[in-house]
């Protein structure tokens, strides 16, 4: 999951980079980098109460 979601947010955030809008592009790459990471992660364990 981490790995579509790194790619899709890579490919949106070049669309609003192409279309100046740069703030969006911004965070769209921070959720990249952080899908990326959690990726590298491997699965995590969901939280628990």
């Amino acid at each position: 999951m981490a790995n579509y979601v790194a790619d899709f947010t890579a490919e949106l955030a070049r669309l609003a980079r192409s279309a100046k809008l740069d703030l969006l592009a911004y965070l769209l790459e921070i959720a990249h980098l952080e899908a990326e990471t959690s990726q590298r992660r491997g699965p995590q364990p969901p939280p628990g109460p």
